[in-house]
């Protein structure tokens, strides 16, 4: 794992931010879209610009979609449907565009597991509603797994 220390992250790529340092910075500069638009870009197509015409769409609502799914497993199958088709359509309509959820935690709910670069969400006593968000969004092949300075 690396510690952060650019912000090309925002620039291009999809990205999950849990940390409220670098929420802070996204929430103060741009408003959140929606994941139910986002996810209706898909079926209706990606829009000429950005909602705010910024280089990062800050997108909310993915913690609350995986916060209500009754276990991993439908998490996982939900995820896999539904956010890795819209990350790589993502980079091939906006390739200078990065696409970050952000995630409010709390921050111990999720688990960047530093031995083989994995991200897990959910809490560590109920394996039955913990998703390994790195293989289920980007097949595991997520590259650059950075933590914040602090």
């Amino acid at each position: 794992m690396q510690e952060m220390t650019a912000y090309g992250w925002k620039r291009r790529g999809c990205s999950l931010v849990w940390s409220p340092v670098l929420l802070h910075d996204l929430i103060t500069g741009i408003d959140a879209t929606p994941l139910d638009i986002v996810l209706g870009w898909q079926r209706s197509g990606f829009p000429n610009d950005t909602p705010s015409g910024a280089n990062t769409v800050l997108v909310g609502g993915l913690q609350t979609v995986l916060n209500v799914m009754p276990d991993a497993e439908t998490s996982y199958a939900w995820l896999r449907a539904n956010i890795l088709p819209l990350c790589r359509r993502w980079t091939n309509h906006w390739p200078t565009v990065g696409l970050v959820f952000g995630m409010d935690g709390p921050s111990k709910i999720f688990e960047l597991n530093e031995a083989d670069d994995l991200v897990y969400y959910g809490r560590e006593t109920d394996r039955n509603k913990r998703v390994c968000l790195t293989r289920a969004i980007w097949n595991g092949a997520a590259t650059g797994t950075s933590r914040a300075r602090r």
